[in-house]
């Protein structure tokens, strides 16, 4: 049998490890600590509005958009219909009840959406300032519910 590198975004149905769980976390904490200090805000709902455009060029933005794709959040066989702006406008309850499923799937849904926009605005962006990012990075991190158990 040969063994090629796949060139193709994973299936939804192949699960996670943890050692992706992990790496996707760091990558989430540091784009927000880059954020935080680019734009000189202690906390992400202080960022501006328009700060998009600088951010997307750090390199903490582009490990970030390669390491959700490396990490297993991007899939081939998802769609990206995860209401971005229902979630924006209230992370806490979404972010908060979706299992892990979902929680891909909002990520899938993220990259997508910012592939889309890319030029025109930052759905990352966006997300880090409603709290979305730092409340998935939360679950991620923190919800043992979330871990196969041994």
């Amino acid at each position: 049998m040969n063994h090629f590198i796949k060139q193709s975004a994973p299936s939804s149905r192949v699960a996670l490890n943890n050692y992706q769980r992990e790496h996707f976390c760091s990558l989430i904490e540091q784009l927000v600590e880059r954020a935080l200090a680019q734009h000189e805000v202690r906390v992400t709902s202080d960022l501006p509005e328009d700060g998009w455009e600088s951010f997307t060029q750090t390199r903490e933005y582009l490990l970030f958009l390669t390491g959700a794709y490396a990490c297993g959040f991007v899939c081939a066989d998802l769609r990206p219909n995860i209401d971005l702006d229902e979630v924006n406008r209230n992370p806490e309850a979404h972010i908060a009840r979706f299992e892990l499923k979902k929680l891909r799937h909002y990520v899938h849904t993220l990259m997508r959406a910012e592939r889309a926009n890319h030029g025109f605005g930052s759905s990352v962006w966006e997300s880090m300032r409603t709290g979305a990012l730092e409340l998935l990075l939360h679950r991620l991190a923190h919800d043992g519910n979330l871990l196969e158990p041994l």
